[in-house]
């Protein structure tokens, strides 16, 4: 008894380890912040949130009615600003905006229905990289419902991700980012933690949500949207920036290089 006793405590205080301290990057580094917007429902103040934040690179989803407003608002701002429209799907648009060089690396079509992937290669202060943005299948299930479709879609949103990953070009540092639909735990995740990929918020925070939906009787909250980034880089911080007019809130994560030749 005194053994098993000992050995939950033990793996009791590994659970509540506590987080990394946020590094302010000296070196060369860039910021990466990824964002669902929600349909693009309010341009303006989605606009005036990205140039606050004034990130190197973002990453946006559900951006289907942004694009005029982004352009018009940031194009000083940006080098790039590039628009793509998902053909299967109302919310599958995304939008990459960039203070670098870019280029296409892979539009990629659905593989379900639902959502597209796309990859962009940037000329960033670390070298060349990739990002690969998603949005993946929502936990609706085929019979409807979403209380159902959270334990019936797991499969797709793992097999969704398996299928955009194998258009990455492996010569080149990765960074997934997007709207998992899921948490840090699922299964989509643990594909990308298993490539060598790591996880960025939850080393720095492990309780802020990155989503919400407000019902008759309670605020549903879970954290859905990640940045997980390949062996190349290391993380000096990451954050939940809490606030904008989506049921998402931006995350951010500051990229420094570790292995770049």
């Amino acid at each position: 008894m005194r053994r098993v006793l000992i050995s939950f405590l033990a793996a009791l205080l590994c659970g509540c380890a506590t987080v990394r301290k946020a590094q302010v990057a000296t070196g060369p580094h860039f910021r990466i912040v990824t964002y669902n917007v929600n349909r693009g429902s309010n341009p303006r103040e989605i606009a005036e949130m990205i140039r606050t934040n004034a990130a190197d690179i973002v990453c946006l989803q559900e951006a289907d009615n942004l694009e005029p407003g982004i352009r018009a608002a940031l194009t000083q701002q940006y080098q790039t600003i590039e628009f793509h429209d998902s053909e299967a799907r109302v919310g599958g648009g995304f939008i990459f905006l960039s203070k670098y060089r870019s280029r296409d690396v892979a539009r990629i079509p659905t593989a379900n229905g639902w959502f597209d992937g796309w990859i962009m290669a940037f000329d960033t202060p670390l070298g060349s990289i990739q990002v690969l943005n998603v949005h993946l299948m929502p936990p609706f299930g085929r019979w409807g419902g979403w209380v159902g479709g959270y334990f019936t879609t797991r499969g797709d949103r793992l097999r969704e991700i398996k299928h955009f990953y194998n258009y990455c070009d492996p010569t080149l540092p990765l960074i997934v980012v997007g709207d998992f639909n899921d948490t840090a735990h699922s299964r989509a995740v643990r594909f990308l933690k298993r490539k060598g990929l790591k996880n960025a918020l939850p080393q720095f925070d492990r309780r802020t949500p990155t989503w919400y939906w407000p019902t008759r009787v309670v605020t549903l909250r879970r954290r859905m949207d990640h940045i997980l980034y390949s062996r190349e880089f290391d993380c000096a911080s990451a954050r939940v920036i809490v606030g904008g007019p989506s049921d998402h809130f931006p995350v951010e994560a500051v990229l420094v290089g570790r292995e770049f030749k």
